[in-house]
């Protein structure tokens, strides 16, 4: 009996209880457990290392772990700490995404005589669309935080707030940073805006209504102005080629160049008249 009582904790995890004179003593027989699991453990630990680097792939796992784990601290770090300057880069960048398209077309359509991509123009374009971040920062932050339910009467009047009041702001921060830019005069600007602003607006209009009733309806608000961006990626295109007069022809820049040319002809008239009149007198 007392061999067997000694040899029971070989078999399985029990106490060890020892005779004495004064009764029994107990403790745990862990040295006989780790004698003998520990080899059992050793040599399965070993083996399935030996197959992942025998296969390779607990360096193609531990690679993607760390990839994934960078990737999502990136992510956070974007559109969290760092959001303001996500924001105004990203409209900088996807504004130049879209003059780069737009240039690409003009040049194997032909209407472009330099070089395949004008350096100097995707710099303006960058800077038209970086000054337009921060207001788009702000401005939905702010409506968000006033009307924070995804109603159908709160979509509508963020829609109506952006179209009525961000829409001609953005488009004035376009033309006249761009054309600052190009080192136009003032009254150049003011002319090729008010020849171009209702063409542009009501492409706004039918363009960005049904993109806004989709950011406001399911994103959220950290995501709005990345979203704005890629819309505004594709939207750009049409507003680099308006910008740049590249075979786009407007009515309404006739009727200006034509009410210029008509006051300077008058002018140069009654100046003709009036010189006529003092060698008759």
């Amino acid at each position: 009996m007392f061999t067997y009582r000694l040899l029971r904790p070989l078999a399985s995890p029990q106490f060890v209880r020892l005779s004495a004179s004064n009764g029994y003593q107990t403790r745990r027989h862990f040295t006989a457990l780790s004698r003998l699991k520990a080899p059992l453990i050793v040599e399965r630990t070993a083996g399935l290392r030996y197959a992942h680097n025998k296969g390779g792939e607990t360096g193609g796992s531990a690679l993607s772990f760390m990839f994934l784990r960078w990737t999502k601290n990136v992510w956070s770090n974007m559109f969290g700490k760092y959001l303001l300057i996500t924001n105004v880069l990203g409209s900088g960048i996807l504004m130049v995404v879209g003059d780069v398209i737009a240039q690409e077309y003009e040049y194997r359509r032909g209407l472009r005589k330099q070089d395949r991509f004008d350096t100097d123009r995707m710099y303006r374009m960058f800077v038209a669309g970086a000054l337009q971040g921060p207001l788009h920062h702000y401005v939905y932050n702010w409506m968000d935080r006033i009307m924070p339910a995804r109603t159908f009467q709160n979509i509508i009047k963020k829609i109506m707030i952006d179209q009525l009041f961000m829409s001609p702001a953005c488009i004035l921060i376009f033309f006249y940073s761009v054309c600052l830019l190009e080192r136009q005069t003032l009254e150049a600007t003011n002319k090729e805006l008010i020849s171009k602003f209702p063409y542009v607006y009501m492409l706004d209009w039918m363009t960005w209504p049904a993109a806004q009733y989709v950011n406001f309806r399911y994103l959220d608000t950290k995501y709005r102005v990345t979203f704005v961006n890629i819309c505004t990626a594709v939207y750009n295109v049409l507003m680099s080629y308006m910008k740049h007069d590249f075979g786009m022809h407007l009515p309404l820049e006739g009727e200006l160049m034509d009410t210029s040319q008509g006051s300077g002809e008058m002018a140069i008239d009654k100046s003709d008249s009036k010189s006529a009149e003092t060698s008759a007198r």
